[in-house]
């Protein structure tokens, strides 16, 4: 028999466990539905301050409204319940500490008080951030004007922290105690807006931060696991009138789901598939970012409950079988704990296609699979997920299909022709494209093969077949000819899948940082007109002829980084395509790929021509430092306006900090790594490279003299730039304004500098003293003649060359 005292020290935990709804938790981890939660949360706290700061017109009217409809209370009755409100919500405030402290689960408390304190400097931030745009009478005017009450005791802040700490707690407690915790923030939310002055917007604003960072809290930490566990597992499997069974883990080695063996005790085997809210989380998110960046790859809209994705799977796949499809039949579909799913199939004795070779995939095996793939045609039933996991051959070599999760009835063209494009090219990277193609019209026609042409691309395929044939470069092309050359297909035409692509986003960030920088510039487009139409154009000419002198400076550079002798034509004329590459891609990336790729079809070693490429560029660098030093000391401090060099002393902190900066990611294994793998080898290419050309006093010349010729050539188109419209300035002055300009511009993410360029060399030739709206003349005309008008020449150079094959 128990003691009295054993009694009385276990009944206050149990008691406890019972009251407040609180579960044994068996562990922690990071949950995919919190990420959907934090999603949505920030997207709303995102669009409330949207709505409050830059909407503010249609806000107050709703705001006055409101404050109207509730503003008839009578004054002793408003203060009665707001103090009964104020003081509830601080009960309920250090209440959320009680449960976890009585339990002593001691990471739960740290989880309300991390919560806590960022809700309270977020809201802080907020409001503060909102009240620098509203009128501070404003508040007031609506108060008075509708009789609310001035002096709310129930503060944003508490709000906002009953918020994080109900959101961390739902977790912890049971469904009752979750579905309280709603009724009672709902009815505090209400009671603000009635009760209290503030403004129904700033209520859902920090409500939706409150939840943000309650969500944040438990995604950086973790929740209790409430996964089912085997004992939950089999208690639903029991339920289903299955026969006694064993139960264990089993590990598929496929995406999503979690799988158990379960053995009767007749040795009957299933595989059971369990799904829980993460799993279908997950989904959410792959299909929002798919609709976010693809389009026409036959997607459905998600079904509204994890029960009903499971009971869609389990249809198709009992209208599979029935139709004469090879897949395992379905034996139960349950319940397994409080919000998960399971789905049990016969077990297949067999091997997944993922883990067969070529040689052991007979041609009989491939013809009756494209036959179970004719079969679910024909009833128009799209398995969208023909994977090679999601394949099996028997111990008779027979096909069976599984993974019905993402399957479609009554499917359109395209969701069945996606169908064959993907099982194309999942049985191509087991037995190669010809093999795969052949077995393909040989069953299904090759007007069948060659419909499903335009969906053989990498955006209509699984993340897992696309990422076997990123493994194999060559193989998806090889595929396309194959099929194309079968199937008879004279111009291959592949469906549009993209909605956003790289391109499109990078092209979109450009447009809008070109905008930030340059609108700024133009306030005074009628004076800039009237320099223009003022200037004098006899000096435009000498502009374009230093713009054409730096490809030629350009093409002595490259041919001294060259230990070989280069044609001198084509050597121009790729580095007039060189210029047009590099207006597609920041930092001069693309005009050094073409560069490199025209070296090597010059007869240059890979290597030695990624290095001749590196060891240009570093010329190039040197050089632009030392005309830089040449221009400011020519120029003078006189003569530089308000452009001075900075003190010794801020310099050195410069360069401290510098140094104390690369010292702490040398420091950290990820970066030293990354630094080992792609700029030593770099480094040590280019080292190499440049002994070679040491030796040769010629080579040497034109490195260093083609590096000079182009710098110089920019600064005398700049120069006469500024001549053409008056600047004032002599050489000196432009030269250091646009070395500066210039150096400042290589870090901006655009083509060419574009946007940065311009902005940095109008503000160095302004300070230097030139008149603003003749420096914004100026700089566009130097960037027109080196900017803009090259494109068009470079777009030949870059086709001559491809025609001729120098790239």
């Amino acid at each position: 028999m128990m003691g009295p005292s054993a009694a009385v020290r276990g009944t206050p935990q149990t008691t406890a466990l019972e009251v407040f709804g609180f579960d044994d938790i068996i562990g922690y981890r990071r949950s995919p539905s919190d990420v959907l939660r934090l999603i949505l949360f920030s997207l709303a706290t995102v669009g409330l301050l949207a709505l409050t700061r830059w909407a503010e017109g249609t806000v107050r009217a709703f705001e006055s409204d409101v404050v109207a409809l509730f503003g008839g209370l009578n004054p002793s009755v408003e203060r009665a319940l707001s103090q009964t409100l104020s003081v509830t919500a601080g009960i309920l405030g250090l209440a959320a500490y009680v449960p976890p402290l009585l339990l002593k689960r001691y990471r739960l408390i740290g989880y309300v008080v991390v919560a806590n304190l960022a809700t309270a400097l977020l809201v802080g931030a907020a409001t503060w951030w909102l009240n620098q745009a509203a009128p501070s009478s404003l508040l007031a005017t609506v108060v008075d004007r509708f009789g609310a009450t001035a002096n709310g005791s129930l503060n944003l802040w508490t709000l906002a922290q009953l918020t994080s700490s109900f959101v961390i707690l739902a977790p912890f407690v049971g469904r009752r105690w979750r579905q309280a915790g709603i009724v009672i923030l709902a009815t505090f939310v209400l009671g603000r807006i009635v009760l209290v002055s503030g403004l129904p917007a700033e209520i859902f604003l920090v409500v939706a931060i409150g939840a943000t960072v309650g969500v944040a809290v438990l995604l950086a930490f973790g929740r209790p696991d409430r996964r089912p566990t085997v004992a939950a597992v089999e208690a639903a499997l029991a339920s289903s009138a299955l026969p006694r069974i064993a139960l264990e883990p089993y590990a598929m080695g496929v995406r999503g789901a979690r799988w158990y063996l379960a053995t009767g005790a007749d040795g009957t085997r299933f595989l059971v598939k369990v799904l829980s809210p993460d799993e279908r989380s997950i989904d959410l998110l792959y299909r929002t970012y798919r609709y976010l960046r693809l389009k026409n790859v036959g997607d459905e809209r998600p079904f509204l409950s994890l029960r009903r994705s499971v009971e869609h799977e389990a249809f198709v796949a009992l209208q599979a079988r029935d139709i004469g499809v090879a897949t395992p039949r379905m034996r139960a579909i349950a319940q397994a704990g409080e919000d998960s799913m399971l789905i049990a199939y016969e077990m297949i004795e067999g091997r997944r296609l993922d883990h067969m070779h070529g040689h052991e995939v007979s041609d009989r095996l491939l013809r009756d699979l494209w036959a179970q793939v004719a079969c679910l045609r024909e009833h128009r039933i799209a398995h969208r997920d023909l994977r090679r996991a999601n394949v099996l051959a028997d111990d008779n070599g027979e096909p069976w299909l599984t993974g019905f999760a993402f399957s479609e009835v009554a499917a359109s063209d395209d969701q069945i022709d996606g169908d064959v494009a993907q099982l194309l090219a999942a049985l191509s990277v087991t037995v190669g494209a010809d093999r795969s193609v052949t077995s393909a019209v040989a069953t299904l026609g090759p007007h069948t093969v060659g419909a499903a042409l335009a969906r053989l691309q990498p955006n209509a395929l699984s993340d897992s077949t696309r990422a076997e044939l990123e493994e194999r470069p060559g193989l998806l092309e090889e595929l396309q000819d194959t099929v194309a050359q079968q199937c008879a297909v004279g111009e291959p035409s592949y469906v549009p899948l993209e909605r956003i692509s790289k391109q499109r986003v990078f092209t979109a960030a450009m447009l809008v940082a070109v905008t930030y920088f340059l609108l700024p510039q133009l306030a005074d487009l009628p004076g800039v007109l009237r320099e223009i139409g003022a200037a004098d154009w006899n000096w435009v000419p000498l502009v374009v002829l230093f713009s054409a002198l730096t490809y030629v400076g350009a093409a002595l550079g490259i041919g001294g980084a060259v230990p070989a002798r280069l044609r001198a034509v084509p050597t121009l004329l790729a580095q007039v395509a060189a210029s047009f590459a590099s207006n597609l891609a920041p930092a001069g990336v693309g005009g050094m790929a073409l560069n490199a790729r025209y070296l090597q079809k010059s007869g240059v070693d890979a290597p030695v021509a990624a290095s001749s490429v590196g060891l240009n560029s570093v010329a190039g660098f040197a050089v632009h430092i030392v005309l830089l030093f040449v221009f400011f000391a020519w120029a003078g401090e006189s003569g530089l306006g308000s452009i001075s060099l900075p003190s010794w002393s801020v310099v050195a902190i410069g360069v401290a900090v510098i140094a104390l900066c690369l010292a702490t990611a040398i420091a950290i294994p990820a970066t030293r790594k990354l630094l080992a793998t792609k700029l030593v080898p770099v480094l040590r290419s280019a080292l190499s490279g440049l002994a070679a050309v040491m030796r040769s006093p010629g080579k040497i010349a034109l490195l260093l003299g083609g590096s000079a010729v182009l710098t110089l050539s920019y600064v005398l188109a700049v120069y006469f730039s500024t001549v053409a419209f008056g600047g004032g300035l002599d050489l000196a002055q432009v030269g250091a304004a646009y070395l500066v300009g210039s150096a400042i511009a290589t870090v901006a993410p655009t083509p060419g500098g574009l946007g940065a360029l311009e902005a940095a060399v109008i503000a160095g030739l302004v300070s230097a003293g030139m008149h603003s709206t003749a420096a914004v003349s100026a700089v566009f005309l130097f960037r027109l003649a080196t900017y803009w008008l090259p494109i068009l020449p470079g777009w030949f150079a870059f086709k001559h060359l491809r025609r001729e094959d120098f790239v």
